[in-house]
């Protein structure tokens, strides 16, 4: 009998464990606040949202739109950890707003993890003053975003062939604010 209540107790006891593991997670928190200098910005901030992605995967979205203070939070599930191949990267997008890239994440150095989003982005220069991709670190497939429907492409020939190059990364709308991104990386296939 003795034999039999401990064996149950010790039964118990490990489903509780079990159960509060389960309960108590490792997952990793990415939060912060989106916030711009800019006052006429900050009235737009509430229609963004942060998204974390793995690929084309949908890893976690910071509040489908940010209060006024723009205040967000992304729990990326236990098991899920970037690698120089498949890093997590960070975006914004909202209402209106077209998708920018933020940051990528190839480790995490911790379960929580602080990142405050100022928009719009600030861009990193190379030597000759073209703008550096944040992604990749290139500068040389580098477009400028360009709204309307107007695309701008460059004839190259080469040993008799003729070839067309866009010039400019083209989003047909006409609809355009200063939380849009103003660059695209042909290698990364992100908008900053």
């Amino acid at each position: 009998m003795k034999r039999s209540f401990f064996a149950i107790a010790f039964t118990l006891l490990y489903i509780l464990l079990f159960s509060f593991s389960a309960f108590t997670s490792d997952d990793v928190i990415i939060s912060g606040k989106v916030f711009s200098e800019n006052p006429e910005i900050v009235k737009s901030i509430m229609l963004v949202k942060v998204v974390a992605r793995k690929g084309n995967r949908v890893l976690a979205v910071g509040h489908e739109l940010l209060d006024t203070t723009g205040v967000y939070k992304l729990s990326i599930k236990k098991g899920v950890a970037p690698s120089q191949q498949t890093p997590i990267d960070i975006y914004i997008a909202g209402l209106g707003i077209d998708t920018m890239y933020i940051k990528s994440y190839y480790s995490f150095s911790g379960n929580n993890i602080a990142l405050n989003i100022e928009v719009p982005n600030t861009y990193t220069k190379d030597g000759n003053g073209t703008i550096i991709c944040p992604k990749c670190g290139g500068s040389a497939n580098v477009l400028p975003v360009k709204y309307g429907s107007h695309k701008h492409v460059k004839r190259v020939i080469h040993n008799g062939d003729t070839t067309y190059v866009a010039i400019e990364h083209n989003i047909p709308s006409e609809i355009y604010s200063e939380l849009h991104p103003y660059w695209y990386c042909n290698i990364c296939r992100i908008q900053f």
